[in-house]
C-alpha cells in the first residue's frame, strides 16, 4: 500500500508551537528522514493538513463535491472540471482524494492518539473525534478502506480492506471512547492551548459536542438501512448549538503558500490577481434560479425570496441579475455574464477554513427527531439552523418563512441542509444526494455526460492496484455507477 510507505510529513510551528508563525506554514517533505514529533507539534499540522484535504483547492472533496452536488460548473468560455463534470473516472480519478486523507491528516492525527506521552488524553481526544471525522468521509468516497490494519509502516505495507459497515460502527465506538477521555480528564491532564489546537482552541466541551454531532451524523446517513439505535448520543452531552461552528485557522495571512486554502484556489492570489479557479468557475441554474437541463426536475424556487442568496451567489457584473450555466456547456455563456459563488465565501486570505457548521448539527438534531430517533423540538431547531445559517453569511432573516414544514419535512430539511453548505462543504451535500432519494431526485445529473446517472462512489486509486492489490476490492466503471455504499439505499 502506497501510502503506509510514505512517512510523515511534519509542519513546525515556531518557538516549540506555543506560537503561529509564518514557519508554520513550511513543509519537511523529506520522504527519508522522518522527523521525530510530539503531540504539541503534530495536532495543528494535522488540523491544518484537515483543511487542505477537506476543504482547501481543487483537489478537495469540497470542490469534487460542489460538482457531483451540481452546485458548480464551468463558465461557457473555460475547458474546465471536464472530468468531473462528464463523470470520467477511472482508477487515475483524483487520486489525491484518497492518498493524501490518509499520509497527511490522519497519519499526523494517529502519532498524536498513539502518543506515550502522560498527561495528554485530552490530545488524544481530539485525535480520534477528527480520525472518525476524516475515516466516514473515506466510508462515504470509497465503501471498504483500510482501518484496523492502517498506519503499521513496514510492519504490514499491504493492510486489509475493512467493510464499510464495519468502520462505521467503529467510529461510533472511537468518539464515545473519545468524549470518555474528555470527562474523566483530571488537573494533570494537559488542555492544548488556542496556539495549538487551531480548531476548537482547547474547548474540551465544544469538542464533546462535536463529537456526539458527528455521531448524528454517521448514525443518520445510515437512516435508509434500518438503523434506529442512537442511544450513544443520547449522553447528556448535547450537540453544537445552531451558532456553534467548528472552524480552524492556523495563522492564514496574505503570503505564499499561507492563505486560507480556498481563498487561495477559489479568491485571489498574494498579489491580488483571480486564483488558478476563480474566473472558470460559475454556478448552476439549479442554484442560480433559471431553469435545468432538459427532463431534469428541479425547484424552481430554491433560492426565491431567501435572504442568503445576495450572499451565497454574486449577480453578474454591476446587475442585480444571477445567471447560472449548466454543466458541460461549452461554448454557452461566458464566465463574465455569469454569477458565481458570493464574496463572503471567499472573502480574505485569512478567513477561518469551517470543518461543520452550527445550523448543520439543528438541521441533523431536527431530521433524527422528524424520524423518532431523537426527543426536541424540531420546529425550533429547524428555525434555528436557518437563523444560524444567515448569521454565518452576515444577512438578516427577515421575513423568510422559517416555519416546520408540515409536508415532506425530510425533503425540505436536505433542501436548507443543501442550501446551508452550498460552496462550504460539497461533498455532505454529496452524500445527501445519494442517502435521501427524494433530494437526489430532484438536483439534476450533468447533461452530456459519459453517463445517465451521478456517481455513486469514487474510484480507488492506482497506488492502490500497483502496491495492495491482493487486498484492494476490485471494481469496475459499472461498479463505480451502480454498486452503492451500504448505506445508500
Amino acid at each position: 500500500m502506497k501510502i503506509v510507505k510514505k512517512l510523515l510529513l511534519t509542519l513546525f510551528v515556531a518557538s516549540a508551537a506555543t506560537s503561529c508563525s509564518d514557519d508554520f506554514f513550511d513543509v519537511n517533505d523529506s520522504q527519508n528522514n522522518p522527523t521525530s514529533s510530539t503531540p504539541e507539534l503534530s495536532l495543528p499540522v494535522a488540523q491544518k493538513y484537515s483543511v487542505d484535504s477537506f476543504q482547501g483547492g481543487y483537489n478537495s472533496y469540497n470542490t469534487l463535491g460542489n460538482l457531483w452536488s451540481y452546485t458548480w460548473a464551468a463558465g461557457g468560455d473555460y475547458i474546465y472540471f471536464t472530468d468531473e463534470t462528464k463523470y470520467l473516472v477511472s482508477s487515475s480519478f483524483r487520486t489525491g482524494l484518497f492518498e493524501t486523507t490518509y499520509v497527511l491528516p490522519l497519519r499526523n492525527y494517529h502519532v498524536v492518539e498513539q502518543t506515550s506521552d502522560e498527561n495528554h488524553d485530552n490530545y488524544k481526544a481530539i485525535a480520534k473525534i477528527m480520525k472518525a471525522f476524516h475515516f466516514q468521509y473515506l466510508v462515504d468516497a470509497y465503501g471498504d478502506i483500510p482501518y484496523s490494519q492502517a498506519f503499521q509502516g513496514a510492519l504490514n505495507t499491504t493492510p486489509a480492506y475493512d467493510t464499510a459497515q464495519s468502520v462505521y460502527a467503529d467510529l461510533i465506538v472511537q468518539l464515545t471512547a473519545a468524549q470518555a477521555l474528555i470527562a474523566n480528564a483530571d488537573s494533570s491532564d494537559l488542555v492544548p492551548s488556542s496556539t495549538i489546537d487551531v480548531m476548537c482552541g482547547g474547548d474540551m466541551a465544544k469538542w464533546a459536542r462535536f463529537a456526539n454531532t458527528l455521531k448524528l451524523r454517521i448514525l443518520l446517513r445510515q437512516s435508509e438501512v434500518g438503523v434506529t439505535d442512537y442511544s450513544s448520543v443520547n449522553n447528556g452531552i448535547g450537540f453544537l448549538a445552531a451558532n456553534e461552528n467548528v472552524t480552524c485557522n492556523p495563522g492564514y495571512v496574505n503570503d505564499t503558500n499561507k492563505q486560507n486554502p480556498f481563498y487561495a484556489a477559489f479568491g485571489k492570489t498574494v498579489a491580488g490577481d483571480p486564483a488558478a479557479n476563480t474566473n472558470a468557475t460559475r454556478v448552476t441554474p439549479f442554484v442560480a434560479g433559471a431553469s435545468s437541463p432538459a427532463g431534469s426536475p428541479t425547484i424552481s424556487s430554491l433560492l426565491t425570496g431567501d435572504p442568503r442568496k445576495p450572499a451565497l451567489l454574486r449577480p453578474v457584473g454591476t446587475t442585480t441579475n444571477y445567471v447560472g450555466i449548466d454543466q458541460n456547456n461549452n461554448g454557452g455563456p461566458t464566465s463574465a455574464n455569469l454569477s458565481t459563488y458570493g464574496s463572503i465565501i471567499v472573502s480574505s486570505s485569512s478567513q477561518d477554513a469551517i470543518i461543520m457548521t452550527g445550523s448543520e448539527s439543528a438541521f441533523l438534531q431536527a431530521e433524527a427527531i422528524e424520524r423518532g430517533f431523537i426527543s426536541g423540538d424540531k420546529a425550533a431547531l429547524y428555525k434555528a439552523g436557518i437563523e444560524a445559517s444567515c448569521t454565518r453569511l452576515g444577512v438578516s432573516v427577515g421575513a423568510f418563512d422559517t416555519s416546520y414544514p408540515t409536508l415532506n419535512p425530510i425533503l425540505e430539511i436536505a433542501k436548507q441542509k443543501y442550501i446551508d453548505l452550498m460552496h462550504i462543504n460539497g461533498f455532505e451535500n454529496y452524500c445527501e444526494l445519494r442517502r435521501i432519494n427524494a433530494w437526489g431526485a430532484i438536483v439534476p445529473v450533468a447533461p452530456n455526460a459519459t453517463q445517465p446517472t451521478r456517481p455513486v462512489r469514487v474510484p480507488y486509486p492506482d497506488s492502490e492496484y500497483s502496491a495492495n492489490p491482493n487486498n484492494v476490492p476490485a471494481q469496475t466503471t459499472s461498479d463505480i455507477f451502480n454498486t452503492r455504499i451500504f448505506w445508500d439505499n
